[in-house]
């Protein structure tokens, strides 16, 4: 899972509207869904980068976002991360017991239409299993670092969150394990299933009622 900043009692300004945050080190948020209409997100505060095909969109919490249209045994398909070095994130991740699996598509076409692109060229994608979230590490253009030697972290993404089944007859009433951070700065933390699930029922959004 992904954990966002989005904390309006805090004095520091993670993100402005009109920031452009898909040139941080974690590149996007990708989900497939059945539909989407844009009208929607600009009225929620999503600022669109762009529209051809799909939806590439900046959240309200600085969390960038591709869209595409289809279906996908999980929605939130995966989290692409700009890499200083692919090489050694893809090591990171694979001590993380992460596999090299086969990318995901959520259409029939697979990435040779307009509609949904193909796999970024030198890219690696990385899940525990075929149908669960996944990460997809980026090469990292140049041109983008804009003179700096390293990709720019996005503060407003707290941390990606490795969530786990405790082993029989574990202690699960202590803290987490501490957070990790991997070589391009994406902040991870193993979170157990009962306090994940804890923790979406407290910050989930509660219906609006007349």
């Amino acid at each position: 899972s992904i954990h966002v900043v989005c904390d309006q009692s805090g004095t520091d300004v993670l993100f402005r509207k009109g920031d452009d945050t898909s040139k941080s080190n974690l590149a996007y948020l990708q989900v497939g869904v059945p539909q989407y209409r844009v009208s929607k997100m600009v009225e929620n505060g999503g600022d669109i980068l762009d529209a051809y095909g799909i939806v590439n969109v900046i959240s309200p919490s600085g969390l960038p976002v591709r869209a595409i249209v289809g279906i996908n045994p999980d929605p939130i398909m995966m989290v692409a991360v700009r890499c200083n070095d692919v090489a050694a994130s893809r090591a990171f991740y694979e001590k993380l017991g992460m596999v090299e699996s086969v990318y995901p598509y959520c259409r029939p076409n697979e990435g040779k239409g307009d509609f949904e692109p193909p796999q970024p060229k030198n890219s690696v994608y990385l899940s525990y299993t075929p149908n669960c979230m996944g990460v997809l590490l980026l090469p990292t253009k140049k041109n983008l670092l804009g003179g700096q030697n390293k990709v720019p972290i996005n503060p407003a993404v707290g941390r990606l969150n490795v969530v786990y089944t405790p082993s029989t007859g574990a202690d699960d009433s202590g803290e987490d394990v501490p957070k990790i951070t991997d070589p391009s700065g994406v902040s991870i933390q193993f979170r157990s299933v009962d306090k994940f699930e804890n923790e979406i029922k407290a910050t989930m959004a509660k219906p609006v009622t007349s």
